[in-house]
């Protein structure tokens, strides 16, 4: 079983899905990473799906200054393949 989810994420290397596991959880991202018993995915977080600054007196668009680091627009989660019930494609607009 783990054979045929590893096989679905490699054809769905670098698009956006959604995947449900057996624990009831829910998550959708890019997948990033596919290796024998886990799969990565890049969840964006909620800055990037709103399309703005969670601070936007603390944002620049051009360059770094003391002090600023770039917010991260995407975290990594590891899901290992016992744990899916269900994977499928979702849109994704910019």
């Amino acid at each position: 079983m783990n054979t045929n989810y590893q096989q679905i994420c490699w054809s769905c290397m670098n698009k956006y899905v959604g995947i449900t596991t057996t624990d009831g959880h829910s998550y959708d991202g890019f997948i990033t990473h596919v290796d024998d018993e886990y799969v990565t995915l890049a969840i964006p977080t909620n800055e990037m799906m709103s399309g703005m600054p969670a601070n936007a007196r603390t944002y620049r668009q051009f360059g770094f200054f003391p002090g600023f680091f770039p917010r991260r627009r995407f975290f990594q989660r590891r899901i290992p393949f016992f744990l899916f019930s269900d994977l499928f494609l979702l849109p994704f607009f910019i």
